[in-house]
Formats: structure tokens, C-alpha cells, sequence
């Protein structure tokens, strides 16, 4: 049944949910709320509503979805708070992937059913986010109320739902971080030897190892872990890992140790031996105690 829909930040996040709304036909009144008095110029606006600031208390059954950067969540819950009780069963989620539910206290305290929906998903441009949306996994915290109105948004979005207890949120969000931020970081880090090793610029050197991330994933989807591996760790190729590890220095050199300890861990449940693990293992710990020496 259609319910009226409230989404409190017109960004990225916002406006992709918003068209996940709109398209599934889930509001019966569909209002965004910002900041700006220039309306925001996207899909998922259409006929709705905008307001420059919250209107008043949200009427009966409505689904108010705090679409706000982390650090305005607190806030904007307190200042919806301020405006009373709202009418009869209405939900209020927030989709920060770091922050629990908790910090939506002031409203439950008002009477909102109160949770957190975050989409396993980067959404870096608002025009492509309800595609990105698209068939995502989600993950939900909160209270039983609000689990049906995340429920009826994830499937909205043709995604699936997981579910983590509050004390879980932030190792949760560590793991995002590893799959998406830390990627990006790595790329940043590759790019960079890239260029430096052959010349060109960061552009190129972007695109030339483009092709590799894209098999990496391929790999992932296709075989999965462990078997997606590959590389001279996975291969037992002592004499690469230490040329390796001799043409690094500094953080750099750092980060390829811990990453090629991860790796090696997902060698030896490929079956890689003991003895050439062992080896491995070693040269990467000994490299450890030399690059502290000579800082």
C-alpha cells in the first residue's frame, strides 16, 4: 500500500532512493527536503514536492528516510524531533553504513518506529544511483516496524536484505571499506608505480591497468575466494615476492606486506605447500625488521 514518502537530503543517496520510490510506485506523496532554494534537477523529482527545510510534523504512516551525510544525522533527527509527535506509524530510517540506529533515539523517543537501511553500494553520481541500487545487497538494524518499510525498499529495488545486530555496525562498515574506499586506495597505489616504472602519465597509467581490476572481479564472480587469486603469492614465486619487496621502500612497501600476508592466507587454503608458504611468510616478516631499521 502507498505511503506518503519524506527524504530528507536531495543528494546522491537521496535522489537514487527517491527514484527507487517513485518508480516502484511505493508513495502516495513523494517530498523532498533541503537546504537550497534552487530545486534539485533530477528523474526522481518529477512531480514530487520540495521543500527548503522541514515543512512541519509528518502526517500518518509516513516514511521519512534520512538521506544526510553521517555527521547531519544527529542533528536533523533532533530538529524533526523538535517539531512533536508525528501521526500514527511513522518510520524513520537513516542509510549510514558506520552509524546504528541509536542515533535516531530523539525520534523514537517521539513515537517513530526507528532504523538503519544501508545499500552495499557506492553511488558517486545521483543520475546512475538507481541503477547502482539495482539488485544491491542491503543491510538493516532497527526495530521490527521499521524492518517492514526497509523490506518493502529492498525490494523495491530487486536487492536483498541482511540483517546485523548494533554492536556489529562498525566492523560491518570496516568491510565495506576494504571492498570499495580501499580498492579505490589501492588503485591510487598501483597507478603510482605504474607511471613512475614506465613514464606515462596517471591517465594512462589508469587506463592500462584497467583491464586487470575488471578480470579481478570477473575471477571473484566466476570462482570466488580463494580460488580468484592469482599472482606470485598464490603461485609459490618466492623470487618475484622478494624482488618485489627490494624495489619498495616506505608505506608503500608497508602496504604490499600486509596485503601479501592476507594473500598468502588465501594461498594456503588454495592448497600452496608448506614449505614454499613458510618461506614466503618469512621473507615478508623479514622485510618487516628491515624496513624498520633503516627509517
Amino acid at each position: 500500500m502507498a505511503a506518503p514518502f519524506w527524504i530528507i537530503g536531495p543528494g546522491r543517496m537521496g535522489l537514487s532512493l527517491g527514484s527507487v520510490v517513485a518508480q516502484a510506485g511505493l508513495a502516495s506523496e513523494l517530498l523532498f527536503v533541503g537546504r537550497r532554494e534552487r530545486r534539485p534537477e533530477h528523474q526522481a523529482i518529477g512531480d514530487a514536492r520540495y521543500s527548503v527545510g522541514l515543512p512541519g510534523r509528518p502526517a500518518a504512516q509516513t516514511r521519512v528516510l534520512l538521506a544526510v551525510p553521517d555527521g547531519a544525522i544527529a542533528e536533523t533527527a533532533r530538529l524533526l524531533a523538535e517539531l512533536g509527535t508525528p501521526g500514527e506509524g511513522c518510520v524513520a530510517l537513516h542509510h549510514s553504513g558506520a552509524q546504528t540506529a541509536q542515533i535516531l533515539a530523539p525520534l523514537a523517543e517521539r513515537g517513530y518506529a526507528t532504523g538503519s537501511l544501508h545499500p552495499l553500494q557506492s553511488v558517486a553520481d545521483a543520475r546512475h544511483g538507481v541503477e547502482r541500487l539495482r539488485g544491491a545487497y542491503f543491510t538493516f538494524e532497527g526495530d521490527e516496524r521499521a524492518r517492514a518499510v526497509a523490506i518493502e525498499l529492498v525490494k523495491a529495488a530487486g536487492g536483498r536484505m541482511l540483517e546485523l545486530r548494533s554492536g556489529d555496525k562498525a566492523r560491518y562498515h570496516a568491510a565495506c571499506v576494504f571492498a570499495s574506499n580501499y580498492v579505490v586506495a589501492c588503485a591510487g597505489t598501483a597507478t603510482q608505480l605504474l607511471a613512475e616504472a614506465s613514464g606515462v602519465g596517471e591517465e594512462e597509467a589508469l587506463q592500462a591497468l584497467m583491464p586487470l581490476w575488471r578480470g579481478a572481479v570477473a575471477n571473484l564472480e566466476e570462482a570466488g575466494l580463494p580460488k580468484a587469486l592469482t599472482g606470485p603469492v598464490a603461485r609459490g614465486d618466492l623470487a618475484t615476492v622478494r624482488r618485489h619487496l627490494a624495489a619498495l621502500d616506505g608505506d608503500t612497501r608497508d602496504l604490499y606486506r600486509h596485503l601479501a600476508l592476507r594473500a598468502l592466507e588465501l594461498s594456503r587454503r588454495l592448497g600452496l605447500g608448506r614449505e614454499v608458504a613458510d618461506a614466503i611468510e618469512a621473507e615478508i616478516r623479514a622485510s618487516e625488521i628491515g624496513g624498520r631499521e633503516r627509517r
